[in-house]
């Protein structure tokens, strides 16, 4: 499986330390360094080249607009910016954004996404040459809507077996564990709606 490395840059250790905290839990990422000083932010990411950085915009260069364009999208790293202003939006170009109300679960669903978008950019030859079976999409469909094996079992006709080597094809074949990132998958693939996510 595919790991996907991240950085948090933020003043503030109780964000770094619960951020981090919540990161862990997920199985295909690594935090690999807390920065809390902006003057370290570029070095830090220049040397370690993360996938992901997650910063308080406050923590970016001053000139950041440049900097956006000629050092973070030229070493292909997603930026999600963590801060309680609305206006934040309007002010700074990232590819997602963290606010302080976020739970959990939805700061598992920003970074899946982010995840998701690296996996779509990676040039074919180095994804999976298989693609999902019919009864692939339908197990996953199943899986993201919340539905225990047993109860994928009880409601395709076939064994509980079948839905776990099913399952387990499935995560080879996209390189994704968890149920959260399966989900954001399903939704992006259109194999389930917003709407029908418990």
């Amino acid at each position: 499986m595919t790991r996907y490395t991240v950085i948090i840059a933020e003043y503030s250790c109780l964000i770094r330390n619960g951020l981090r905290s919540i990161l862990e839990k997920l199985e295909n990422v690594d935090v690999i360094q807390s920065i809390q000083q902006k003057e370290d932010v570029c070095e830090i990411v220049d040397q370690l080249k993360p996938d992901i950085l997650i910063v308080n915009p406050n923590m970016l260069p001053d000139e950041y607009i440049d900097v956006e364009k000629s050092f973070f999208q030229t070493k292909n790293i997603s930026i999600i910016l963590i801060s309680e202003d609305s206006n934040v939006k309007d002010k700074y170009q990232a590819d997602e954004y963290i606010d302080f109300q976020d739970n959990q679960n939805i700061i598992f669903d920003k970074v899946q996404h982010i995840i998701h978008q690296k996996i779509e950019l990676i040039p074919s030859k180095h994804k999976s040459n298989e693609t999902l079976s019919a009864r692939e999409k339908n197990i996953l469909k199943h899986v993201a809507l919340g539905l225990t094996n047993k109860e994928i079992a009880d409601q395709l006709f076939i064994s509980i077996h079948t839905v776990v080597t099913h399952r387990k094809n499935i995560t080879q074949k996209l390189g994704i564990k968890s149920v959260s990132g399966l989900t954001v998958y399903a939704i992006l693939n259109n194999l389930i709606s917003m709407d029908e996510v418990k």
